[in-house]
């Protein structure tokens, strides 16, 4: 399947293609002609690395450089970044060169910061390798990497040549890692209240078959990069996809450094309820709607409740998030399924009763 994704970036008009399936990565070479590049590096990540570098080696060629950088939110940090420029410039990698990131969330990125920035700017291939990553961290043009213990806090916009979003690289996520992507495809279900809505409560997460998963995929590409369309850098439209993520980075981040460290989805989905619960408390979602989506959540095996120990932790990593102004949270705030009002502001009584109702 060939989606096509259109945004604006600086300074020029781009159309980025999206191919989705099973197979999609073995035709990457003849979809992008590597010749036309001086040089190409893969940036993949460690156990991406363990099961499928042999494929990779074959369809990519030994030509190629590749760098294999350590799993985990907690690399994606200034120190990967550093590391990975100073290979290219080793290397003599120049402003002909292409970079393919070959990963989950945290190497898609990390690995666009990394492009973005080398010699001001070089291409880049997105390979998304997580159901997470497909759905949302590779599309839309963000990089970044966390910086002071908060998510994301430095980064750029910059598109991609392409996206590749091969489910085959399923077949060996842990369980855990698979639920964890499918908060983010809710969070699209929830802020549009279309098909996807409709398709996903009916349905077992556990048992979907390789034809309903693509139209999943395919039907939370298109409310993505719809969204993104209307409004590449954020300004007022895509702000609505910042549901759930104002509590859900808090969380993530507050887990970050503990013994049980929550997956990116993981910390959304509880996000998504507190966020959710501060719509209910402040009059504007009905409690049915609400249920809906609690009930949903909890269908795809995803966490809905955190220790009241990183109560604190949350509360003043939401205070620091980059989405705040004048260090005022601004909420994408629901006022339906499928209607979210952005840029809202909350008394502070009814965050804290949101944030009591996901503690355990």
């Amino acid at each position: 399947m060939n989606l096509q994704l259109k945004y604006s970036v600086p300074g020029k008009k781009t159309n980025t293609p999206i191919y989705i399936g099973k197979g999609a990565f073995n035709k990457i070479a003849s979809i992008f002609p590597f010749e036309k590049y001086s040089s190409v590096l893969v940036i993949i990540d460690k156990n991406v690395a363990q099961h499928w570098s042999e494929r990779i080696y074959k369809i990519i060629g030994k030509s190629a450089s590749y760098i294999t950088i350590p799993s985990g939110e907690k690399n994606k940090r200034l120190s990967t970044v550093e590391k990975t420029w100073a290979m290219l410039s080793k290397k003599g990698f120049d402003r002909k060169s292409l970079i393919i990131n070959i990963g989950g969330g945290m190497v898609c990125d990390i690995g666009a910061f990394v492009a973005s920035t080398y010699m001001r700017g070089i291409d880049f291939i997105q390979v998304p390798t997580t159901l997470l990553a497909q759905a949302d961290a590779a599309i839309g043009g963000k990089t970044g990497f966390n910086f002071n213990g908060l998510k994301n806090t430095i980064g750029s916009f910059s598109a991609p040549l392409g996206i590749i979003s091969d489910t085959t690289f399923f077949s060996t996520l842990p369980k855990r890692e698979y639920h964890s992507g499918f908060a983010e495809i809710i969070k699209h279900a929830i802020i549009t209240d279309g098909e996807l809505f409709k398709f996903l409560i009916r349905k077992n997460f556990s048992s979907l078959n390789g034809k309903e998963l693509d139209k999943v995929l395919s039907l939370s590409t298109y409310i993505k990069c719809d969204i993104v369309r209307k409004d590449p850098f954020e300004k007022k439209e895509r702000k609505k996809l910042n549901f759930g993520h104002t509590v859900g980075h808090a969380v993530e981040m507050a887990y970050q450094d503990s013994s049980t460290p929550l997956l990116h989805g993981e910390a959304i989905a509880i996000g998504m309820i507190a966020e959710a619960r501060i719509s209910l408390l402040s009059g504007s979602l009905a409690g049915e709607k609400f249920r809906q989506i609690e009930t949903l959540i909890r269908k795809a095996g995803l966490p809905n409740k955190v220790s009241t120990t990183y109560k604190n932790s949350i509360s003043k990593k939401m205070l620091a998030d980059k989405k705040n102004v004048g260090r005022q949270i601004k909420w994408a705030f629901l006022e339906d399924l499928g209607k979210i009002k952005v840029d809202t502001t909350v008394s502070d009584k009814i965050v804290n009763e949101s944030l009591n109702y996901i503690l355990k």
